[in-house]
């Protein structure tokens, strides 16, 4: 409780909500009041709590983002038919946009699976790939760049899967990501490092170091 208001006394605007998959609907109701009147913007659910939460914040500003996993090695045909059906459905009933967690070498597969669609399936929606920072080497954020750029993502989500504390890589990470950033990229940048405040302070810290702009539209989820 003490690192959760920590995050959202001090982190308040950079901060989005994040509810687990097994949530029941009492909890989920008290959870988007909560990111209504915190005044995030932003929600993300399994997506068979989609449907539960679009009364709620259909009037609000709050976007819904509905989460999905290919964490596959090989992403077949079959596996892009079968998530855009997936994705389609949530899309319809109310989500503003998908998350799409999976691995880093998997990511050019999709994309060139999924760019021809992507217009017609997202159309005025957001889509978004999630990553395990600790997945990308310092050598393959141009290529990811270059994939996210094609399938002209909203946004970038890295997680940090593991924190190893004081041998943790992780802002080292951050800077390399943050270094071969370049103005080409017009997706926005979302973190999720858990209610940790010290995670949360090295990436801004870091960010208004190398690339001040992209402070504005960052958001970290968080759990309430």
């Amino acid at each position: 409780m003490i690192e959760q208001n920590i995050v959202f006394d001090d982190f308040g605007p950079y901060a989005a909500l994040w509810c687990g998959t097994d949530v029941e609907p009492g909890d989920l109701a008290r959870a988007v009041d909560f990111a209504i009147n915190q005044n995030m913007d932003m929600v993300s659910v399994a997506p068979q709590c989609v449907k539960l939460i679009w009364p709620w914040l259909e009037k609000s500003k709050v976007k819904i983002l509905s989460r999905f996993y290919v964490m596959d090695k090989k992403i077949t045909e079959q596996k892009i038919s079968d998530i855009t059906i997936n994705i389609n459905s949530v899309l319809k009933n109310g989500a503003d946009g998908a998350q799409i967690f999976m691995r880093y070498q998997s990511v050019a597969d999709l994309v060139e699976q999924v760019h021809v669609v992507k217009d017609d399936l997202f159309f005025n929606k957001d889509l978004i790939i999630g990553l395990d920072i600790a997945d990308v080497g310092p050598y393959d954020w141009n290529d990811l760049f270059q994939n996210l750029r094609k399938v002209n993502a909203a946004a970038l989500t890295l997680v940090m899967t593991q924190d190893l504390k004081d041998k943790s890589d992780f802002p080292g990470r951050v800077y390399g990501m943050l270094n071969a950033w370049t103005s080409e990229n017009k997706f926005d940048l979302h973190f999720v490092v858990g209610n940790n405040p010290f995670r949360i302070e090295q990436v801004m810290r870091i960010t208004k170091l190398i690339q001040p702009q992209l402070l504005e539209n960052m958001r970290f989820f968080v759990n309430h």
